[in-house]
């Protein structure tokens, strides 16, 4: 019996061994000073920072009377005169010692516990913490302040912090939302999408849209890591946009509003330039003059077709007046008018003795007379294969080359061609250039004839009687017997024929 008993002690002995090592070791490990003193004064624990504190060693300390260590008499003294108690500021060498006195009660003995702290570092730490306090609280101002809610959660998207602009938003108040994750904050309705979650998950800054009691938000979740790269946490800013997006539609229609009125506008402009010096009282004739009108605006080429006296050349001067080229030439060509041996130097000009009978000081071609207006190359058919291929190149690359030149000469014309042949038959029959015929095709106005658009008859005898009148000084009038009968007639001579019969009424009929 006695054997276990002693054994049992052994047992016990090695543990409390065991434990007063461990305890040597966590005081060590101590920043401050620790030293205490037993009732007697007797120093029982001393740790490794009071040792460099003090500067003194294992065999100066332990187990000495407080008393008979110099360097301790006075701070045995302090301890004395407040019987072991309080916080107290100690002058020691060339620095001061901050002391916490602590009195030990147990049943066996009493004692003090002296933590000491060296006044200089106390201060950095006191200073630290006072610097961190501060930015802490200019941190919370800066959260409180802004107008946007601001949520912030950890890696696992537990919510650590919001701010009021926050609370207001969502109509909850932070004691409800501190400490849930995002999905419960979901599964309870507070929102409907969560882009701290996204973010969390993603690694990824994450926006996400949603609508909260009809408002619109928008929430943006940015995830934080620390030095080491691993996620942190995940910090929200969610921003109530349904004023912006009240006023983006707002300005959406206003554009779309302003729009209608411009065009509106070029419509009406468009209806006034027809009837102020065109006739166009058909449905077919209006349509053509708002195509004219459109075309008018842009620099494409444009290609008229119809047949002979219809109004082509018109068209092409109303197509001039309405384009931002208006200021400059309209130089027009009749090149079935032109022989094909002449063609090539009325269109881009000779140089100098270019040949035999060419003029001293050379010509300028039609190209570049029109430089900054319009081209009018009217029957544009009867040009010849050859003549096709050299202006072919021309309206393609913007420059022509004279006759007996070399260098290229840059031009700046836009190019309008008519014609009444079937241009399309004559590329089948190989006489005329398929490349060319697509080049000066980008825009076509077709202009039907007299005889399929009768509405313009009458107004257009009544144009030409005003005009005839005025110059010849009649008064001549047609009676309604004889408008129904020209109304009926075919005009296979189109306005042409129209014209040249009311002049020679005025003038011949008594």
């Amino acid at each position: 019996m006695l054997g276990v008993r002693s054994g049992q002690a052994q047992q016990d002995s090695k543990e409390q061994d065991k434990s007063m090592v461990i305890l040597h070791c966590v005081l060590d490990s101590i920043f401050c000073g620790i030293l205490v003193v037993d009732k007697d004064g007797k120093i029982v624990v001393f740790n490794n920072s009071a040792r460099k504190i003090f500067n003194m060693s294992d065999k100066e300390l332990d187990g000495k009377d407080i008393r008979q260590v110099e360097v301790l008499k006075d701070i045995f003294q302090l301890m004395v005169e407040n019987r072991g108690q309080g916080r107290h500021k100690f002058p020691f060498n060339d620095t001061s010692l901050i002391i916490n006195f602590n009195p030990i009660n147990s049943e066996t003995e009493m004692g003090t516990v002296a933590i000491i702290h060296e006044s200089t570092k106390s201060q950095c730490i006191d200073q630290e913490l006072a610097v961190t306090e501060n930015l802490l609280k200019e941190i919370n101002v800066f959260l409180e302040s802004s107008f946007d809610g601001i949520l912030v959660t950890d890696k696992r998207g537990r919510v650590i912090r919001i701010n009021s602009a926050w609370e207001k938003m969502f109509s909850i108040s932070r004691q409800e939302v501190l400490g849930k994750t995002t999905q419960e904050l979901i599964k309870r309705g507070v929102y409907e999408k969560s882009a701290a979650q996204k973010a969390v998950e993603t690694g990824k800054v994450a926006t996400v849209m949603f609508e909260n009691r009809g408002r619109k938000i928008i929430a943006t979740g940015n995830p934080v890591y620390d030095g080491d790269g691993q996620l942190t946490s995940a910090v929200v800013n969610v921003r109530d946009i349904t004023e912006l997006e009240n006023l983006r539609q707002q300005l959406e229609r206003q554009q779309k509003l302003a729009e209608r009125y411009s065009n509106e506008i070029k419509e009406m402009r468009r209806q006034q330039q027809q009837y102020s010096d065109i006739i166009c009282q058909s449905k077919e004739m209006q349509q053509v003059m708002d195509m004219v009108s459109r075309v008018a605006e842009v620099d494409t080429t444009v290609l008229v077709t119809g047949e002979s006296g219809v109004g082509k050349e018109v068209v092409v001067r109303y197509i001039h007046r309405l384009s931002h080229r208006k200021d400059g030439p309209l130089v027009k060509i009749n090149c079935g008018a032109i022989p094909p041996s002449l063609i090539e130097s009325e269109m881009f000009g000779y140089e100098p003795g270019a040949f035999t009978g060419a003029r001293k000081q050379g010509k300028m071609g039609l190209f570049e007379l029109a430089n900054g207006g319009t081209l009018f190359l009217d029957e544009i058919g009867e040009v010849n294969l050859n003549m096709q291929v050299k202006l072919l190149r021309a309206i393609q690359d913007r420059e022509i080359i004279k006759i007996g030149g070399v260098k290229p000469i840059q031009i700046d014309t836009r190019i309008i061609a008519a014609t009444n042949r079937d241009l399309k038959k004559m590329i089948k029959e190989g006489k005329f250039r398929e490349d060319l015929f697509y080049r000066l095709n980008v825009i076509n106005i077709h202009i039907q004839p007299l005889r399929c658009r009768k509405d313009d008859i009458a107004p257009l005898l009544r144009y030409f009687l005003r005009k005839y009148n005025a110059k010849y000084g009649k008064s001549k009038r047609f009676s309604n017997q004889t408008v129904n009968v020209l109304i009926d007639y075919s005009w296979p001579g189109n306005i042409r024929e129209l014209e040249n019969l009311v002049e020679n009424l005025v003038v011949l009929v008594t």
